[in-house]
């Protein structure tokens, strides 16, 4: 009697495990299929999401309207320093939010919320943006749909083509948080400074997560 207790205990137990297993499988093969058919429509959708930002860039052959190399330059750098050679993801800084996944977020997401959402946004970065778009269209994409432009003439009174190199350090300083680190505040000042010392290889980041450059502080 005893040993078929234990013996029923045992098939329950390992049913019970099986059970689970089956469901982590069936649960995990429905999230890859729901991804692949995100994925897939996000390729479908990308030329026509694009196409304007294409045109402007000559598809790739162009840098984005108004901008000087120097000044892309220093936008790649603070905002996602291996922007030219990734493909729209940055494997080795998981934590950072390259120039694809920003457009990606805007373009893509009538509201979006994280966790599902940023798996979902890193995908579509790698597989379609990436994958689909010449690199001068992404950098358009980006400056477009975060306001560059319309930031430059709320807080300077003329277009984005039109700051100084000063005015144009404090606008790409307030990085996607206008309300703490708008021009004019100290805050801003503060990371102007860390940038300008970063551009000057006076300091490094502390991974390439350190978007705020904790490291040049100093």
């Amino acid at each position: 009697m005893l040993y078929a207790k234990r013996r029923a205990r045992s098939f329950a137990a390992a049913t019970a495990g099986s059970a689970l297993a089956a469901f982590a499988g069936a649960a995990l093969a429905a999230l890859v299929g729901y991804e692949a058919v995100s994925i897939a429509l996000a390729r479908a959708a990308t030329p026509a999401l694009f196409a304007r930002y294409e045109a402007e860039t000559d598809h790739g052959a162009k840098l984005p309207p108004g901008f000087s190399r120097e000044r892309i330059e220093t936008l790649v750098k603070v905002q996602d320093p291996s922007f030219w050679t990734h493909g729209g993801v940055d494997w080795s800084a998981p934590l950072a939010t390259t120039v694809a996944q920003s457009v990606v977020k805007k373009l893509y997401f009538a509201d979006f919320k994280p966790g599902f959402g940023k798996i979902r946004q890193t995908l579509i970065a790698q597989f379609a943006v990436g994958a689909q778009t010449s690199k001068n269209a992404q950098l358009a994409a980006f400056i477009d749909v975060n306001g560059f432009d319309f930031a430059a003439r709320k807080w300077f009174g003329k277009p984005l083509a039109e700051l100084d190199d000063e005015e144009f350090l404090a606008l790409v300083a307030t990085g996607n948080d206008p309300k703490d680190y708008a021009p004019g505040t100290p805050a801003n000042a503060e990371r102007v400074r860390r940038i300008e010392k970063y551009l000057a290889g006076v300091c490094e980041r502390r991974g390439l997560a350190d978007v705020w450059l904790e490291s040049c502080e100093e």
